[in-house]
């Protein structure tokens, strides 16, 4: 019991270190991640965009191409008109010619609707391009200044991980998993816990004369009733190694 109880308490200082390290690192990688995320979806807004914009100027010149052969059948129509023998022929040109004119005004409405969201299309690509572009430079900036950290640490983070690992599995896996539910679900990241001046050096509550006796003894697994966290009493270890 004795070999456990040291066990973590060496596991909780080399999270309580491996914490350390995360915190140098300050927000830096939920802000890279964050900056990351915001490339990929300007970048995705913005070929929506281009498409878009592409697919209006395609149906625009589509639209100008029926509007200028159109004109051209209104011509010829109305010069067909002037050479008519019978009330047939004039109704039948005269609907063409309406037609013709209706093609005509419908399609040059729709090509100046479609040349006023293309030049939309075209601020919103333009501020897009701009805010890409700076996000960018503020991804490389901040992702640089995490990799230099990261390059910094790196050695002692790998070192406390593979300590970390060898001390897990001497642990019984009950043990551990009530270590690491309490370790991660408190923001110290403290699954283990000191008796400081008669308390829990967690949250400070205060633990009974009796429970204080058998946490000294070292012959059981005691939990603070208030936070949960494992207590131990290093100084009764000290005492028990000299």
């Amino acid at each position: 019991m004795r070999d456990q109880l040291e066990y973590l308490i060496q596991l909780q200082d080399i999270d309580n270190q491996l914490l350390e390290l995360r915190q140098e690192r300050g927000n830096l990688p939920e802000t890279v991640e964050r900056l990351r995320a915001e490339i990929e979806e300007t970048t995705h807004l913005l070929d929506m965009r281009r498409e878009e914009q592409l697919n209006a100027g395609k149906e625009r010149r589509r639209i100008e191409n029926e509007v200028e052969l159109a004109k051209v059948s209104l011509k010829r129509y109305q010069e067909q008109l002037f050479k008519v023998t019978t009330n047939r022929e004039y109704d039948a040109i005269s609907s063409e010619i309406e037609s013709a004119k209706s093609l005509i005004q419908n399609g040059e409405a729709r090509i100046i609707e479609l040349l006023g969201r293309e030049e939309e299309l075209a601020a919103q690509i333009s501020t897009l391009e701009s805010h890409l572009d700076k996000i960018k430079v503020d991804y490389e900036v901040r992702d640089a200044e995490l990799q230099e950290k990261i390059a910094e640490t790196s050695d002692m983070e790998n070192g406390l991980h593979a300590r970390r690992e060898k001390i897990v599995g001497q642990l019984a896996k009950p043990v551990y998993a009530h270590y690491e539910r309490i370790h991660l679900a408190k923001e110290d990241g403290m699954g283990v816990a000191q008796v400081y001046m008669g308390a829990c050096g967690g949250c400070f509550a205060a633990i009974p004369p009796q429970k204080l006796m058998e946490i000294a003894s070292m012959e059981d697994f005691i939990l603070c009733e208030t936070c949960g966290r494992i207590l131990v009493d290093a100084d009764s270890m000290e005492k028990e190694r000299q």
